[in-house]
């Protein structure tokens, strides 16, 4: 099950910049929590915080505290980290030079399973779960860069889940897609929040609206606003919530 998220005056810096202004968000567990805000206002940076991805960016660090259920994440080892809280990046990213099965089960065995009928369980249950089995089951040998675009999408989801998170991360992962995937990214949302808690940044206010209970507005760096979905587009409390989903900005 997914596990929930409290962060408390998270900043975040890129050299001397400071992108994040002191971010307090809650996220509940088996929820779909959804980022939106213009360019440049901190939601990428927000995401990677969450996993300790941002750190490993030169000249970056980060101040605050960010607790997955007891722990807060800043001291544990990041590699515990990103194992509880998986990532699917804006354009699939599949290991080009592996087959679709190994692409899935390099996170298992990078964590030490060898068992091959573990190893087939594992990976087959993942790529279910990504509503991608059906697609490939006869393929499983073929390079990953052999499939569509949205296909490579949703392994990328596969891979994440293989490794049995409680988080899932997603930053803009229907951007680079067409309409049918992203749809099908959409549905797959939907059905993954009931087993993991996650963690959505869209530039597509039509897409949080259909799949987000929670929405946060980001602006600036600051958090504008929190609560349900259908309250921030239809009866925000901040004004600047308000003119950016209406377009007035952005």
């Amino acid at each position: 099950m997914g596990e929930r998220i409290v962060v408390s005056e998270l900043k975040a810096w890129y050299g001397s910049n400071l992108t994040l202004k002191g971010i307090d968000l809650e996220i509940e567990a088996n929820q779909v929590t959804a980022i939106i805000g213009p360019s440049g206002c901190g939601k990428s940076t927000f995401v990677r915080c969450l996993n300790r991805l941002h750190e490993t960016l030169p000249l970056a660090r980060v101040d605050g505290s960010v607790r997955l259920g007891d722990d807060d994440i800043y001291t544990m080892d990041p590699v515990d980290v990103r194992r509880v809280v998986g990532m699917v990046f804006q354009k699939p990213n599949p290991f080009p030079t592996l087959s679709i099965y190994d692409n899935v089960a390099l996170g298992l065995r990078l964590g030490g399973l060898r068992n091959k009928y573990e190893l087939q369980r594992r990976v087959e249950e993942s790529l279910q779960k990504a509503a991608l089995w059906d697609e490939v089951k006869d393929r499983l040998s073929s390079p990953a860069v052999s499939m569509s675009g949205g296909q490579q999408q949703r392994l990328c989801i596969a891979r994440a889940l293989a490794v049995e998170p409680e988080v899932l991360l997603m930053d803009e992962p229907a951007s680079a897609l067409d309409p049918i995937s992203t749809l099908r990214v959409e549905e797959l949302v939907e059905q993954l929040k009931g087993s993991y808690t996650v963690v959505i940044v869209t530039h597509n206010m039509q897409q949080a609206a259909r799949v987000a209970d929670k929405t946060a507005f980001f602006l600036n760096g600051e958090l504008i606003e929190l609560a349900d979905t259908t309250k921030i587009f239809t009866k925000p409390d901040d004004q600047r919530t308000e003119d950016y989903i209406t377009g007035r900005f952005g």
